[in-house]
């Protein structure tokens, strides 16, 4: 027997053992998930067909192929995180979902308050500009009317200097 015969062997030896290694890697993966002591992926894991892959240590194709005639390749994990799947939405919806909603609500109070004081400086910053503004107009009036004034002595110098030179004459 070649060496290349001896390795073809050997490898079918192999395959012939992998589907039933990955089924109980997958089966493991899944107990894991559903006690909620996963190994790989962290505790608050999003329950999806790719942690469970990842945490059974095999690739994602593995736990979403099918077969020739469109039958899952392992349907009997399939079918089970599926149950889980629906088991675990089921049990968000109970009390803990109210309890999530009170806390998403508080957060939202927080947030509006944050932005209701923000608002708050925002009013008073405008208001101060405001004020500023109408001081600066009124400097402005005033000094409208002292630049009156001034043209009106200015123009009086000239009309002043005529009558002095009439009266030397």
């Amino acid at each position: 027997m070649k060496t290349s015969e001896k390795k073809l062997v050997g490898l079918r030896r192999y395959h012939v053992n992998r589907p039933v290694k990955t089924r109980l890697k997958l089966l493991e993966a899944l107990d894991r998930m559903e006690s909620g002591h996963t190994v790989v992926v962290g505790p608050g894991f999003n329950w999806s067909k790719t942690a469970l892959a990842r945490e059974a240590d095999v690739n994602i194709n593995t736990v979403v192929r099918k077969l020739p005639g469109g039958a899952w390749a392992f349907p009997e994990i399939n079918e089970r995180f599926e149950e889980l799947k629906q088991k675990r939405q089921r049990v968000a919806t109970g009390p803990d979902s109210n309890l999530e909603k009170i806390a998403e609500l508080r957060n939202e109070v927080e947030g509006l308050r944050n932005q209701n004081r923000l608002l708050a400086l925002e009013i008073n910053r405008m208001g101060q500009q405001v004020l500023e503004e109408r001081e600066r107009a009124d400097r402005m009036t005033a000094y409208e009317r002292q630049n009156a004034s001034l043209r009106e002595e200015i123009s009086r110098i000239p009309r002043a200097r005529s009558a002095e030179g009439g009266s030397q004459a």
